[in-house]
């Protein structure tokens, strides 16, 4: 449970302190094949921050590293059929996960495969190769928190 939470956590960000920055659009699994800029390939976590804390490499004072022993990182990957992995690696272990996605103007949605519900994100666009995730933590006293993503590969 404690590693879905963190799989939750890094691929999560606060959406509460976003209200007023306005987000660029992207293109959907089913939308318009010219949006820039893109979602789908591959995206690697590199900065994670707390509501009013500053930007860290890392994740609770642990820094994102992508392999080996001492690997602890999150990669998403989106395709254009609308489907999605997660994979997360924490030390020796690879955990991967699927399902199905959508965007829709700023709302990332996840479908994950065998879960009840959606994860549901805000983005931003800083560029083609790197965006910034939000999500609320709902019913949780956990406020959630902003993470940034670089395309990889």
């Amino acid at each position: 449970m404690q590693k879905l939470r963190m799989v939750a956590m890094l691929s999560a960000v606060l959406l509460v302190s976003l209200p007023a920055v306005p987000l660029c659009g992207a293109d959907s699994a089913s939308g318009d094949a010219e949006a820039k800029p893109g979602l789908t390939g591959n995206w690697e976590i590199y900065e994670t921050k707390e509501p009013g804390k500053p930007y860290r490499k890392g994740y609770k004072g642990r820094p994102f590293v992508s392999k080996g022993h001492n690997a602890f990182t999150l990669v998403l990957q989106y395709r254009k059929d609308g489907t999605f992995r997660r994979i997360s690696r924490h030390g020796g272990s690879e955990t991967v996960q699927g399902g199905n996605w959508t965007l829709s103007g700023h709302e990332l949605r996840h479908r994950p495969k065998g879960m009840r519900g959606e994860e549901i994100m805000y983005v931003r666009f800083e560029g083609p190769n790197q965006y910034t995730s939000i999500e609320v933590f709902e019913d949780t006293k956990d406020p959630g928190l902003f993470a940034k993503f670089k395309r990889i590969r």
